[in-house]
Parts: C-alpha cells; structure tokens; sequence
C-alpha cells in the first residue's frame, strides 16, 4: 500500500488502484471524483450467478486456442514442419464435447460440496444464535457478531475455491482477455442479455443459463442504461473547470473472472455511454476489484469473502479523505454500495449509502438479525433520506439499509442526488 499513500483498514493483495490508474495518488485523478458508485457483480448487475459458466467459458477459451494452434501446426513448411506438428498434436486432436462434459461433471462435484459445507456452517450458526443475548447487545457488538458470522460463512467457499484450482476445471481460461471473451460470448451466446429481451426471445428461467454449446449472460433490466447514464453524464463541459465531475462507477465482486465482468458488463456500459454521447473513443475508467483466475487455472483471492469487501469500501473512503484533504466536510465525497447477497452486507453497511438489490429473503434476515434495519428505498423520504450532503455520516451510525426491486428505482435516486448537487 506504499504506492498509494492513503490510509487503509488493511493491506489487501490487490491495490485500490494501479500505478497506471488516473486514479493513483500519483496522477491525481481522485481530485474531483468525489461521488463513487461501487456495484456487486453475479445477481446485482446479473440476473443469475455467473459461476457456474466458468468451466463452460474455460472449455470454449481451450477450443478456441487449440483452434488457432493447430492450424498455425499445418501451415508450418521446411526442416521443423514435423516436430511442431507434433508438439501440437494434443491440439489438433482437442476433444471440445468430451473436454466440456468432464469439467461440467467436475463442476457440479464441486458446487455439491461447496453447498453441503455452507449449509453445515449455516446450520452452525444458528443452532448458536440466542436472540437474548442479541438484545442486550450494543449495536457495535451486533455488527461485529455479523460480521464474525459472515466470516465463518465466507470460509466454504475458500475452501472449495482451492479445490477448483487444484482440480484445474478451470484452466485455459486466464488465458482468456476481455476481447476473447466478448468474441467466445458472441459466438456462443449473447454477452448481455436483459430480462425483457430475454422474454421476446423466448428464453426464460434455467434455459438462459445452462442453454447447449451457449454462454447466456442476462443483465437486470436498467442496469447498463442507468451505469451509462451517470457515465455520461460525468463528463467536464468544454472549457469550464468544474469543482466535481460527478461520477465515477467501480465493480466489487468475488466472481474469479476480471474479464468476464468487463466483456459482459463494462464493456456494454462504455458502449451504451459513448451512443449516448455519440463518440466513437471512450477513455472512461472502471475499476474492477476481484479475484483472479490464471491460465493453469489458479484462482487468487484478492477479495475473499465480505470484510474484505467492506476493507475495500473503507481503503476507498480513506483514499478520497486524502485526496481532498482540504476539503472533506462539504458532503461532496460519496460512495454507493449496490449488492444482493450476505457477503455484501458489510459493504454495503460500510458504504455512506447501501441498497440490497432483488429478492434475497435470507440476506435480509441476516441484516435484520444483526439489528440494521432494511427498509424500500421508495420509502427514503419517510425515514430521514434527508440531504445527502448533510447528513451522510448520521445515516451511517443509525445502520439503515435500502432494499430495491430493480435498478430503475436507483436511477430515480441517483437522479435525485444529481439535482441536490446541482
């Protein structure tokens, strides 16, 4: 964390910002970012988790490799023409149905296990919740209990991540950049698929996901028209230096696969943001902080699981304090947090605004049990929403939490924050 030169509630593997980032404390960039929109991944900006299609992209990344290399093979001449056919022998003979049906069996094995373990670690939990003693708690201690909860919830799926890597079902694909996978999700499937187009196209419920020799990725309805619309309108007027050019949009997901999320995700949201503009070059960054899958396989766990989440909210708090140090008390600096399961509840408690997006009952539950209090963000008004530039750190310490059907209910807020801003 030396380069960065901010404060942070850790010391993560993975910095906040590269070197190479507008955002580095080097380069400045955080000067007049000051309102962030920090989004979850699988089941916030997803319909569906998208793990599961991980070994089916890794197999489609493996065709598509031995494809190029074995015709690379065949159009070598001269003394070395043999001995590179037969180093690529494995290629030429690449088994795509075979090599897909064994990591999918592999998979499922996996995903079994994993649901057995996070079930025992649930059921662990709860046989020792005493409801009495959680009401003589003080908040903090609640929230810490939450938090020990959701560490010990967190560790199934440490546990089978390292068995995914030793079981190598998903080699080939780091070796897969954002570009290849937009072109395998083309070939193969749809790269971003909403609920209403979804439905004109007749294809509904598990069909979108598990649809034969097809990767299926469905956005939530709204959520690359509302990402694209504060992008847009992000950008500095011609010749005028505004104070904040309001904002910026970060991803914060577990999911293994940084270039699953920027082919499907981002890449759709910049060019829905330059039609919008009518550029043809967008220069806009979004930050992606997740876990890693190399080629061989190997997942790296740069956000393992909830705090590490929620130490990402905070690293980034602490960073804009720093870059306007001068000036940190005018309600400009602002971070939303928008995800839809248990392992973003601490960041989205830590964030200055958390909304649970979806239909999650037991995500809820768990909040609720914590002592936060969820309440429909259409209801903002009636329970002290207030200004935000006022009252943002008041919000925090009474531990309110918006829930959201979909995303058209945000857009409606972060149009209304535009306009107290001005």
């Amino acid at each position: 964390m030396d380069d960065l030169n901010c404060k942070s509630a850790s010391t993560p593997s993975m910095p906040l910002f590269s070197a190479s980032s507008k955002y580095h404390h080097d380069r400045k960039g955080l000067s007049r970012r000051r309102r962030w929109l920090v989004v979850d991944f699988d089941g916030t900006c997803t319909e569906h988790d998208t793990t599961p299609l991980l070994p089916r992209l890794a197999a489609f990344a493996t065709r598509s490799r031995s494809t190029i290399s074995s015709s690379a093979a065949r159009t070598v001449v001269g003394a070395d023409s043999k001995c590179i056919e037969d180093e690529s022998a494995g290629n030429v003979e690449y088994d795509h149905k075979q090599d897909l049906e064994r990591r999918l069996s592999q998979f499922n094995e996996l995903e079994t296990e994993f649901l057995k373990r996070y079930s025992d670690a649930k059921s662990n939990l709860f046989q020792n919740d005493n409801p009495a003693t959680k009401e003589t708690q003080s908040k903090k201690e609640r929230v810490q209990s939450m938090h020990d909860a959701l560490e010990a919830l967190d560790e199934p799926s440490n546990v089978v991540t390292r068995m995914v890597s030793e079981s190598r079902v998903l080699h080939g694909l780091g070796h897969a950049d954002s570009s290849e996978l937009e072109g395998i999700l083309q070939l193969h499937g749809v790269s971003t698929i909403t609920t209403a187009s979804a439905e004109e196209d007749g294809i509904n419920g598990q069909d979108s996901i598990e649809l034969e020799n097809k990767v299926v990725i469905r956005l939530r309805n709204g959520c690359v028209t509302t990402l694209a619309r504060i992008l847009s309108q992000s950008q500095p007027e011609h010749g005028i230096d505004t104070k904040c050019l309001g904002w910026s949009l970060a991803v914060l997901s577990i999911n293994w696969c940084p270039s699953l999320i920027d082919a499907s995700l981002v890449q759709p949201v910049l060019r829905k943001k330059r039609s919008i503009l009518g550029e043809t070059v967008c220069e806009t960054e979004v930050p992606i902080w997740c876990n890693h899958v190399n080629g061989e396989g190997t997942v790296t766990l740069n956000i393992p699981g909830a705090l590490t989440k929620r130490d990402k909210i905070l690293e980034l708090r602490n960073c804009l304090e720093d870059a306007h140090d001068t000036d940190t008390k005018d309600g400009n600096n602002i971070i939303i947090y928008v995800g839809d399961s248990s392992t973003d509840l601490a960041a989205l408690l830590e964030a200055d605004i958390g909304i649970i997006i979806g239909s999650s009952t037991s995500t809820v539950a768990m909040a609720e049990r914590s002592g936060l209090l969820v309440l429909p963000l259409q209801q903002r008004h009636e329970h002290g929403f207030g200004n935000v530039k006022d009252d943002r750190m008041e919000r925090r310490q009474t531990q309110i939490l918006w829930r959201v059907d979909g995303w058209h209910e945000i857009d409606d807020m972060l149009k209304e924050l535009d306009d107290q801003w001005g």
